[in-house]
């Protein structure tokens, strides 16, 4: 391969295999060895040695630090357990006695960020930094306020972040206990994690330049760390592992060697406090650390290199001089065969065995150059032709071995001459599927030294080395070499050839497929007016068959006649114009609608060589315009005379359709709004009712609603139906609208309603209204507690009436005493027929009982003036109960019952008046 070749020559230039080379390195690699050996043990003893005394020393400042911090704990302790000393009797109760004993103690301020003071439910009492505004903090739930309290001792927190100053802290805690042994107050004192000169020594002791100390809790939580930004939090809160730390967290107390999670080695020593259970630890890298050993070691090897170096040149000398007589005849062999130097260098005057080596080295090459110089002109002058042949040129034995491969089958197929050479032709380059058949004709090939294929030219596909198949031309002759035939081949590749002739072909059938699968004539004519293409349309719309069409003229497939109708726009085509036109036409007897397009084929040069032509029969499409049209004339004159407000919207609610209804109602012409949105038509507040009821239509819903709105100066009453337009997929496009005008059907639907209340008789109210009235009446009074009164009465020997003059004369006395009784109630009573001569009087806003009682005297006294009948005069009476209401539990029956009983209370009297029921529920 060419890379292994590169190789074995850079290795053969930096480190030469001659007996010289190979024997002066074997010495110096023998002295370097054995110093570098010597040196290295001795220097890894030392280094073992000098790890114990460094990990012990680390162990041991450790430990001195560790007491340190033990100390300081037990003095601050201390200190807050003598703060309680100065406390006067009786200060327990008093809160503002631990502020004046915090004020009065400044050596307490130095030797914590901050003391606080919590009485029992751990509301803040007293505090040295009262900046902090410390009053809103209550200390209740922290777990070293509450472990206090309970245990009435002491105690050092784990660490935690402060609320109040925003930094980590631990905090020590001391109780102050009253007269009865509990806990009166908690003394906190805290210690800033990242200010405070607490760790101070601790960091004066750290080893070397690059290692530092930490101290953690049992549980791994970071309380001094050089990175500010890592305390409180877990030491394994970064990826990876670290082995010692984990010895740590699980009890070991010593020194140990370990990597850290970024892969560097460092001398770890760990010792735990007394107090508290924190890990006080220190990290030495052991590059820092064993950094003099290494320098020593490097020298060590420089020293030792040296010493090989100058054995090595002494040995390079002495090997040369013995080596010197091989060394000229190696000489004279390199500049015989570089430089065609005389063979004569090769003879020595020499009687040893290096002479003798010398002249039969010298007879050999002298008659191999005689034979390899006759070889040698004629294989050079068939190689220099076959070498700048511009095909491809192989040859092969009669086995189908490659035995010649110039540079453009190197070019061509990828393999170069040496990687070819020797190996079988069907291996190298003959595609799998053909190799059996031209193994077949190798084999013939051998026997007879011919073949089918020779001396002739064919199309083949041969192997590239990358695997893709070429397309070549082949040419392929035989020659006898000794015994044995011999195949030669010029090979041509015609890839790019093949390709474009694909290429057309392809194009052509995506044309052909392309035009034939058109519902459309396409077809290509020359200036002659001859077919060249025509698609498979004619033969489907027309009944030609569009292959007998081409080489033939226009008016030869058409006629003359048709011709004449489309020679202008022909003609304009062939002068370079493009014409679009739609003709009724007729074509070989079908009466058709074309749609037809002509298009030039201009060259390059600017003639016309011919043009394209694309005809469509649109006689389906236009019927179908004409019939829609006419179907939309009649359904536009139809809406429009309907009495019905017509619209259609799209999906945005916009106007598609409006008849001329909009024109006679609203003065609006309908075409002016097409696209504008209904909110823009009927305005803001009309839309917002209309609204709800087109959403529902827009979800699917018919809909239908009232809707009252001014039109014409008149609020008129419109009934409106939203019908939606269901697309197949279930999707709305738009919405259908249809107003009815309401009114007059409306305004006769409450006269209707109204007469139903009335009675027809006298015109005044009857039993059906009465009960409306009443019960509103009564609703009222329950609201606003206020009186009404009702009143019950009847016409005094009625019956007699009837039976004396007839019917038709009591008809009258109805009328006219109904008539009577609406000109003496006030405009906010109400009079009413019940049934014959019964009549009621509802009476609102009675202020007393003592009111009612005067207008019902007032309906008496006016009945008894005479009545004016079509007869002449009739003197009539009356008899009235009447009942007061002021809001009870009292229903409407009830209420005509004790005015009933009323009206026969006064008919029992003599007739002619009134009795009032005492009782006013």
């Amino acid at each position: 391969m060419p890379v292994k070749g590169f190789f074995s020559r850079l290795v053969a230039r930096l480190f030469p295999l001659t007996l010289k080379a190979r024997m002066a390195t074997v010495v110096i690699l023998l002295v370097l060895g054995a110093t570098t050996i010597v040196t290295t043990v001795a220097l890894l003893l030392a280094e073992r040695d000098m790890k114990s005394v460094i990990g012990s020393q680390q162990y041991a400042v450790l430990s001195t630090a560790a007491a340190y911090v033990d100390e300081q704990l037990e003095n601050k302790r201390a200190l807050l357990a003598t703060l309680p000393e100065g406390l006067p009797p009786g200060a327990h109760a008093d809160p503002g006695a631990m502020q004046r004993l915090l004020e009065s103690r400044p050596i307490a301020r130095g030797e914590f960020f901050n003391i606080i003071v919590f009485d029992r439910s751990g509301q803040l009492v007293a505090t040295l930094r009262p900046d902090f505004n410390e009053t809103r903090v209550s200390a209740s739930a922290q777990p070293y306020f509450e472990n206090t309290v309970q245990s009435r001792k002491g105690l050092v927190s784990e660490p935690f972040l402060s609320r109040l100053s925003g930094r980590p802290v631990v905090v020590l805690t001391q109780p102050v206990l009253d007269k009865a042994g509990d806990v009166a107050f908690v003394i906190v004192g805290s210690i800033d994690l990242q200010k405070s000169d607490f760790f101070g020594p601790i960091n004066a002791l750290k080893p070397g330049k690059t290692g530092f100390m930490f101290i953690m809790t049992a549980d791994g939580v970071l309380i001094h760390h050089p990175t500010q930004s890592r305390l409180l939090q877990h030491i394994n809160a970064r990826p990876g592992y670290n082995r010692a730390t984990e010895m740590a967290l699980a009890g070991f107390e010593g020194w140990t060697e370990a990597k850290n999670k970024d892969g560097a080695e460092g001398i770890y020593a760990y010792k735990r406090l007394r107090t508290t259970g924190w890990i006080v630890g220190a990290r030495y890298p052991t590059a820092e650390a064993f950094e003099p050993l290494i320098e020593l070691r490097r020298r060590a090897i420089l020293a030792a290199s040296a010493f090989a170096a100058v054995a090595g040149v002494l040995s390079w000398f002495a090997i040369s001089r013995l080596l010197a007589p091989l060394q000229r005849l190696r000489t004279g062999l390199a500049k015989i065969r570089d430089d065609d130097a005389d063979i004569a260098l090769l003879r020595m005057k020499r009687k040893d065995e290096i002479g003798e080596l010398a002249e039969a080295i010298y007879s050999l090459t002298a008659e191999r150059s005689e034979a390899l110089a006759h070889a040698r002109d004629n294989e050079s002058l068939v190689r220099n032709i076959l070498q700048h042949a511009p095909d491809a040129f192989i040859g092969s034995d009669q086995q189908g071995r490659i035995v010649e491969w110039n540079a453009q089958a190197e070019r061509t197929f990828g393999w170069s001459r040496e990687e070819a050479m020797g190996r079988g032709i069907a291996e190298l380059m003959v595609p799998p599927a053909m190799r059996k058949a031209h193994n077949a004709g190798m084999e013939r090939f051998a026997r007879t030294g011919g073949g089918p294929l020779i001396n002739s030219r064919v199309r083949v596909h041969a192997l590239h080395r990358d695997g893709r198949e070429i397309p070549v031309e082949l040419s392929i002759g035989a020659l006898r070499h000794g015994d044995e035939h011999m195949a030669t081949a010029f090979l041509h590749d015609v890839s790019e050839r093949v390709a474009y002739e694909e290429k057309i072909a392809a194009g052509e059938r995506r044309a052909r497929m392309i035009a034939d699968s058109m519902p459309a004539l396409v077809a290509y004519i020359d200036r002659d007016l001859r077919y060249r293409f025509t698609n498979d349309h004619y033969q489907y719309l027309l009944g030609l068959d569009p292959r007998s069409m081409l080489g033939k003229t226009v008016p030869e497939v058409f006629g003359p006649d048709l011709y004449q109708l489309w020679e202008d726009q022909i003609s304009k085509t062939l002068r370079g114009e493009r014409v679009h036109i739609e003709r009724r036409s007729t074509e070989l007897g079908m009466a058709m609608h074309m749609m037809v397009d002509l298009v030039p084929d201009i060259g390059e040069d600017g003639v016309v060589a011919g043009f394209y032509l694309m005809a469509m029969d649109i006689t389906q499409r236009k019927e179908a315009e004409l019939t829609q049209a006419a179907s939309e004339k009649r359904l536009r004159l139809i809406t429009d005379n309907l009495p019905v407000l017509i619209s259609y919207l799209d999906h945005e609610r916009k106007l598609r359709f409006g008849n001329a209804t909009y024109q006679r109602w609203m003065h609006i012409d309908p075409t002016a709004v097409l696209g504008h949105t209904l909110v823009d038509i009927i305005g803001t507040h009309q839309y917002a009712k209309c609204a709800p009821y087109l959403d529902r239509a827009y979800r699917g819903e018919v809909v239908s609603f009232e809707l009252r709105t001014l039109l014409h100066g008149e609020v008129r009453t419109l009934d409106t139906t939203f019908v939606p337009d269901m697309q197949p997929d279930g999707t709305v496009a738009g919405v259908y609208a249809l107003s009815h005008d309401m009114t007059r059907v409306k305004a006769v639907e409450e006269q209707l309603i109204e007469l139903a209340r009335m009675d027809t008789l006298t015109g005044i109210a009857n039993r059906r209204k009465f009960d409306e009235v009443l019960w509103q009446a009564m609703e009222r009074c329950r609201r606003q507690r206020s009186t009404m009164a009702l009143a019950y009465l009847d016409i005094d020997n009625f019956k007699t009436i009837n039976d004396t003059l007839g019917h038709g004369a009591g008809d009258e006395v109805l009328k006219a005493f109904a008539a009577r009784l609406l000109g003496t109630v006030r405009g906010i009573d109400t009079v009413a027929r019940l049934a014959g001569d019964e009549f009621v009087i509802v009476f609102e806003n009675i202020s007393h009982p003592a009111e009612a009682a005067a207008l019902a005297a007032k309906v008496v006294g006016a009945v008894r003036e005479a009545l004016e009948l079509p007869g002449g005069l009739m003197q009539i009476t009356t008899s009235l109960g009447i009942a007061c209401y002021s809001g009870g539990k009292e229903s409407q029956q009830e209420l005509i019952a004790r005015a009933d009983r009323a009206l026969y209370a006064a008919k029992r009297k003599g007739r002619n008046c009134y009795e009032m029921e005492t009782q006013c529920v």
